[in-house]
């Protein structure tokens, strides 16, 4: 009871945000999306070095809830939102821009019965630029053709996921497996996450090597993304009960080759965004390497402001130092 009265103050810190909101438009309405340079630093600890931290804004009523990050074709990310969609970031400036025109609706809408927009993971495959999608409500990986074509798959080991904490985090590793992550709990545990580590793409089959990921207490996974070693760094992140509900937010880094068929795996926490306005609701985190030295990069987060006037689109930058 306890924990559902909480829950029900962070959803009522959230909804009239929503409600409040101005006409919000039509989805397919062009848009706009600025993105300006916030001089805030505060809130953020550990060894990276925080590089830029912007705000993505727009008169858009649809701009917002971004819930995954990946990169694309060259030196640009793709983010979606929880509602389906897809704005590219071009990175080859001095700072990050939105692609115009790139703002479309990637969602699954099938005749004659309700669709599929709950995005919450994607990943990309750099050398075809094949891209899935996780869309968390339905537990769905749906793979997405140069042209766009969709193909929706349903894993047998998700649908016993719960329906809003399903596939949160999803990554395609450099050998070609796929990692998914459940938000959701495993059962009888306050720590566990179920993991499918796949052999190959998840629309095309294959049964996946089954594990279970430990996360700190009251922290769940919500994105990943693969370091030129080889190794993983998870975005982790726990709510705080209060209206507005604020986020604790630690990027964890992990070996994949320690990850075994029915053993527990986990990952050691870097870094830590929790103060000021970087106490928000990180879901999204993607490497993207320095063209003079792989090894070298920048790590790129992004905000899910819920479509809330209580919350921004943040993007923010650190170097990785190799």
């Amino acid at each position: 009871m306890r924990r559902f009265l909480l829950l029900a103050l962070v959803v009522a810190g959230l909804a009239p945000g929503t409600f409040l909101r101005s006409d919000i438009g039509f989805s397919w309405d062009p848009a706009v999306v600025t993105v300006s340079p916030l001089a805030k630093r505060e809130g953020v600890t550990g060894p990276l070095t925080l590089t830029g931290v912007w705000e993505l804004t727009s008169p858009h009523g649809w701009v917002g809830g971004f819930s995954a990050l990946t990169p694309g074709n060259g030196p640009t990310l793709i983010a979606t939102t929880d509602r389906a969609f897809r704005l590219d970031l071009d990175l080859s400036g001095t700072m990050p821009r939105a692609v115009p025109g790139s703002f479309q609706f990637i969602g699954i809408m099938p005749p004659a019965r309700e669709g599929f927009v709950d995005i919450e993971s994607m990943t990309r495959d750099p050398a075809t630029g094949t891209l899935w999608a996780g869309f968390e409500a339905d537990n769905l990986i749906v793979r997405y053709a140069l042209d766009g074509t969709p193909t929706i798959s349903a894993p047998p080991d998700m649908q016993g996921w719960g329906k809003n904490s399903g596939p949160e985090t999803m990554g395609r590793l450099a050998d070609g497996r796929f990692l998914v992550i459940s938000e959701g709990l495993s059962d009888g545990s306050n720590t566990l996450h179920d993991a499918l580590l796949f052999p190959g793409d998840p629309v095309e089959g294959g049964k996946p090597l089954i594990s279970r990921f430990a996360a700190p207490e009251d922290y769940d996974p919500v994105d990943v993304t693969q370091l030129p070693d080889g190794r993983l760094l998870i975005l982790l992140r726990r709510v705080r009960y209060s209206i507005p509900a604020r986020f604790d937010t630690a990027i964890a880094i992990a070996d994949p080759g320690a990850i075994r068929a029915g053993a527990v795996w986990q990952a050691r926490i870097i870094e830590r965004l929790d103060g000021g306005i970087f106490a928000d609701n990180f879901e999204g985190i993607a490497y993207i390497p320095s063209a003079q030295d792989p090894a070298k990069g920048s790590l790129w987060l992004i905000v899910d402001d819920n479509l809330s006037i209580f919350q921004r689109s943040l993007l923010v930058r650190f170097d990785w130092p190799g």
